[in-house]
């Protein structure tokens, strides 16, 4: 994936939160005193207009994921989404079927209830209704000794075992055709009947095997979403029935599973961004138009070049920035606005440190309330305002060195309530009607407990190539301590 050498924080989560800074003096003082500056230091705005990247370009990681817990497959936006089951079968049940006069399978897949059950769910989205034109491939391994058989039956989600199917070389497939009808009030399982052939090898085989069955469905109409291979008792199941005698159905859950994806796109220029698939949009500024920004805004040298080159004299409360979006090249599976993440990159030891923003500052709740976050895609209006504040505070204090500012941006999860100020899950204080930003309402009851981010992610594409025409605005928040002040 990466062409640079980047090193993730790993003890930083990300905290949504809206980027605008209330600058009431009250307020403005406890902030200062909470992030160790004196409540003396004077906070003043610099705005720099018509940034223009240097570069923009998607990174795109098409490394398999883990499906321990949420699976998919199917297509969505360009982008289609396989799944890969490792199942461990004993020799027991094996030499079982091979003693019948005929068997059968299939797979039962209990579909995500936190996605498809949830208020936020649009009225039309229900009945699905497809005809799923099912690839299914797999690899039965050799005979397996006992210990080799308990170590596979023991394994959960294996890094290594991932890179491995980046290479996926089944010596066996086949196609079938399954008829998908699913209403909310269902139990929402899909069960896919497996291939004959895959049923004929099975039926044939002794001894302890490891079979990897991989699910492709290129074409399909949506995104699956199915609980995977670590959810107690909603794991998928694949189901042998052997028929002799009397039938002898066993049900076998697989040790672990992953999601492979693999993109269709045909533009190589376009910034494309894909919802679910670890896509980044990696932005590079030019430090110039920002330290003439500055140097005109204090009427001296900047960046500060005495002692250690950092410039202590002010400190960056706040930076936001802001691009030009349309959402119109954009398509999503739920209308629901999407927060979009921001990393900003930090020095550390002489090493490209990416660290995602976590917004401590305060909301703007009038505006929020009045008009929504600046900070989402698939929302009326034509920007998208991130905080970039500490890898602004970062770059400031080491531009002397020539080096650029750079970002990144990522899909996060969808917002069910549009103007919310509160992003956490929380209890109502009176019954409502209350509006969703898909358009729906709901009715609620005093203590009813709200659901404010959606739990599971969109699967959407965005098409950012607007970043490369249209140039960006940012502002700084500075709390300045210069000469004598």
């Amino acid at each position: 994936m990466n062409k640079k050498k980047f090193i993730l924080f790993p003890l930083l989560a990300f905290v949504l939160s809206s980027c605008l800074f209330d600058t009431d003096d009250e307020g403005l003082s406890n902030w200062l005193s909470d992030q160790g500056m004196p409540s003396s230091y004077k906070v003043q705005t610099v705005t720099v207009s018509d940034l223009n990247p240097l570069s923009a370009e998607v990174y795109r990681d098409t490394l398999p994921k883990s499906a321990w817990r949420r699976g998919v497959f199917g297509a969505a936006n360009s982008i289609s989404y396989d799944a890969v089951l490792d199942f461990a079968l004993d020799s027991a049940y094996l030499d079982t079927l091979t003693s019948s006069d005929s068997a059968k399978s299939s797979l039962s897949l209990v579909l995500l209830d936190s996605y498809y059950d949830d208020y936020y769910v649009p009225s039309n989205f229900f009945p699905i209704k497809e005809d799923l034109q099912l690839n299914v491939s797999w690899i039965l391994s050799e005979k397996l000794s006992k210990s080799e058989f308990d170590t596979l039956g023991n394994a959960s989600s294996d890094s290594a075992w991932s890179h491995e199917l980046e290479s996926w070389n089944a010596k066996s497939s086949a196609d079938t055709m399954i008829s998908v009808s699913l209403d909310k009030k269902d139990t929402l399982l899909l069960t896919l009947g497996m291939p004959k052939a895959l049923v004929d090898e099975l039926h044939k085989t002794k001894g302890n095997r490891r079979l990897q069955l991989r699910l492709s469905a290129p074409n399909a109409k949506r995104i699956y979403r199915f609980y995977g291979a670590g959810s107690a008792t909603l794991y998928p199941q694949l189901v042998l029935v052997a028929q002799g005698k009397k039938d002898y159905p066993k049900s076998y859950q697989p040790t672990r599973a992953v999601n492979i994806y693999s993109s269709h796109e045909t533009c190589s220029d376009c910034l494309v961004m894909h919802g679910g698939g670890y896509d980044s949009l990696l932005v590079e500024f030019p430090s110039k138009p920002i330290l003439k920004a500055l140097s005109d805004f204090y009427g001296d040298e900047f960046p500060y070049t005495v002692g250690d080159s950092n410039d202590v004299r002010q400190a960056v409360v706040m930076a936001i920035i802001t691009f030009s979006r349309d959402d119109s090249k954009g398509s999503q599976e739920i209308s629901l606005p999407i927060f979009m993440q921001a990393g900003t990159y930090l020095d550390s030891a002489d090493t490209s440190v990416l660290y995602w923003e976590s917004f401590t500052s305060k909301m703007n709740k009038s505006k929020i309330e009045l008009v929504g976050h600046p900070n989402v895609v698939f929302y009326p209006g034509d920007s998208l305002s991130l905080q970039v504040t500490y890898g602004m505070r970062d770059f400031i204090n080491r531009a002397s060195d020539g080096r650029t500012f750079k970002m990144a941006i990522r899909f996060n999860h969808s917002l069910i309530f549009d103007k919310e100020t509160s992003l956490y899950d929380h209890s109502v204080d009176q019954a409502d009607t209350i509006k969703l930003a898909n358009g729906d309402s709901i009715i609620v009851a005093k203590g009813d407990s709200l659901q404010v981010i959606k739990s599971d992610v969109d699967y959407a594409r965005y098409d950012f190539s607007t970043i490369k025409s249209k140039p960006a605005t940012l502002k700084l928040w500075l709390a300045s301590k210069r000469g004598e002040e």
